[in-house]
């Protein structure tokens, strides 16, 4: 067994498919489907199952891809390490990031990394909480910046400062005018007040949707939903328009005045934080791209 034949492994298990995963590896699909024959046979037992062309791990496989991964890691990490040693001043940050914060962070804070380190490639992988934690665990990424996060105990947390959630009116709906002045702190209103509303609420895949749902349960209701979206961007403007209420990060409210915002209760603080596995080596560039997230979430600090 050697780390090629460890990535061969890994690479069928993430594709789920031989053509793929040789083309991924840039070997042929015979000679990749060859390796596989014959590692099952000096094992003794096979590693996938082939389910309606699908390569689907079998239990001993998964114990065996979990722990090729495991070594691919360790080597990833050692490497980074000794470039460190050597002050290399290239290299390749693998980083993802949620679709809205996360995206208008990087925006903000790229061009100010890359005068510093030009000869840096940057690998950066979008999506949600839930993905980006899978990735992180997997090793497709270094570290992700993202907001809340389940308790993954394989993963540490460098915490932001937090964000309010909140609930937003449009300012023509009649509870508006009970909404505190946009300068002072967030009164709360019972949510229950708004049973017969149409909202607009993150999709499921959210983890802000998650904290929503709660607080309908809570309240004792369910709301009929005219519009789910990903994108807080959208839901915000949805609520500026006037189309409906919307439970949101107060860090998508553009512009406090032009919506109507009140504290949930119990108040509920959505927090950013850079999320990375345990044992992982940063390099002098990740460290400084870490630096200035920080300084992007909290700037007062």
């Amino acid at each position: 067994m050697n780390l090629k034949q460890l990535s061969y492994i890994t690479a069928i298990a993430d594709t789920q498919n031989i053509s793929h995963a040789a083309d991924l590896l840039y070997i042929s699909r015979p000679a990749l489907n060859h390796y596989l024959i014959t590692l099952e046979q000096e094992l003794g037992f096979p590693l996938f199952k082939r389910i309606q062309k699908k390569m689907i791990p079998t239990e001993a496989g998964a114990v065996y891809i979990k722990a090729a991964k495991e070594i691919l890691e360790i080597k990833k990490q050692a490497y980074k390490a000794m470039d460190e040693i050597n002050n290399c001043e290239t290299g390749r940050l693998n980083l993802g990031i949620t679709r809205v914060i996360g995206a208008a962070m990087f925006d903000h804070i790229f061009p100010v990394f890359h005068r510093k380190y030009p000869n840096y490639t940057v690998n950066l992988v979008e999506g949600n909480v839930n993905e980006l934690e899978e990735s992180c665990l997997e090793g497709k990424i270094d570290f992700a910046i993202m907001g809340q996060s389940s308790i993954q105990s394989q993963l540490e947390h460098i915490v932001f400062s937090p964000c309010e959630i909140v609930l937003a009116l449009p300012l023509s709906h009649p509870l508006s005018r009970l909404a505190a002045p946009s300068h002072s702190p967030y009164r709360s209103i019972s949510l229950e007040l708004l049973k017969n509303d149409s909202f607009i609420l993150m999709s499921k895949a959210t983890r802000i949707r998650t904290v929503a749902d709660y607080h309908f349960l809570k309240s004792g209701f369910f709301p009929k939903i005219i519009l789910e979206t990903s994108l807080s961007s959208t839901a915000y403007e949805m609520v500026r328009q006037g189309v409906g209420p919307s439970i949101l990060m107060e860090s998508a409210i553009k512009d406090r005045s032009s919506v109507a915002c009140f504290s949930l209760n119990p108040k509920e603080q959505w927090k950013q934080s850079i999320a990375y596995r345990k044992g992982t080596i940063f390099t002098k560039a990740e460290l400084y791209f870490t630096e200035l997230a920080k300084d992007y979430f909290n700037p007062e600090q």
